[in-house]
């Protein structure tokens, strides 16, 4: 908490706090994550629970994110803001508040398709799609001596063979071996 408190003192922005909703173990801090932006410009990103290797997965802790925004306009009148193109997250705001509310909806209404992130890992390969198992190895290229042009090609035929959406939460799970754990991978 103390590094967020500086950071807004610092008058950094934006500053994201993510929290990951798992049905049962911390939905009922929601709320309490959205009235935090009352008292300060954050914004926080409620992220659907995905299926990573090493995460337990269980889909009874799946909780969408049309669920999560029933359960904040029990409370909050939520109003929906403008995202900028290519944005991971659907932002809302409760009117007055500093601070936003994003969800990142990436099992129940997937983005796939307009989402421009890559994924560049600390041993040099790149992955453009977080759930994909997929990954070119940029150091290696690198290291064999590639230009900057043919890393270029490289990148480019990696991005044009991304999948327009991912197999669901199911396809995935059965798949999540494959994948490296999400502290591996970072985000």
């Amino acid at each position: 908490m103390n590094s967020i408190k500086t950071a807004l003192q610092l008058k950094l922005n934006p500053v994201k706090v993510n929290v990951v909703v798992q049905r049962g173990i911390n939905d009922e801090e929601i709320n309490d994550f959205v009235a935090w932006t009352e008292r300060d410009p954050v914004e926080i990103r409620f992220i659907e629970y995905m299926p990573f290797d090493g995460n337990t997965w269980s889909d009874k802790r799946f909780m969408p994110y049309g669920e999560m925004i029933n359960v904040i306009k029990k409370k909050f009148p939520l109003e929906r803001l403008y995202d900028e193109k290519n944005n991971t997250s659907k932002t809302y705001g409760v009117p007055g508040f500093p601070g936003k509310i994003g969800f990142i909806s990436s099992m129940s209404n997937h983005f796939c398709g307009t989402c421009n992130r890559l994924r560049l890992m600390a041993d040099g390969s790149l992955k453009v799609c977080l759930f994909g198992s997929t990954e070119v190895s940029l150091r290696d290229k690198m290291r064999e001596g590639a230009t900057d042009t043919e890393l270029t090609d490289i990148i480019s035929m990696a991005v044009k063979r991304k999948k327009p959406s991912h197999g669901g939460m199911y396809n995935i799970d059965a798949n999540k071996k494959l994948n490296r754990p999400m502290i591996l991978i970072g985000g």
